[in-house]
């Protein structure tokens, strides 16, 4: 394609780097994911009211 055909588009052009596939299944922040976890235990996920709109 061309720049001018680029730009007439009007979906994004997105190249995906196959590379960072190994990163998916790998912890990279473990953690701060097991700290996180452990004040989700502890204080747990506060509760919401629903609230009536008219």
């Amino acid at each position: 394609m061309k720049v001018k055909e680029l730009n007439k588009s009007k979906s994004p052009i997105v190249i995906i780097d196959n590379s960072l596939e190994k990163y998916k299944k790998l912890p990279i922040f473990k953690d701060k994911l097991d700290k996180a976890n452990e004040i989700l235990r502890i204080a747990g996920v506060p509760k919401f009211k629903k609230s009536k709109i008219a």
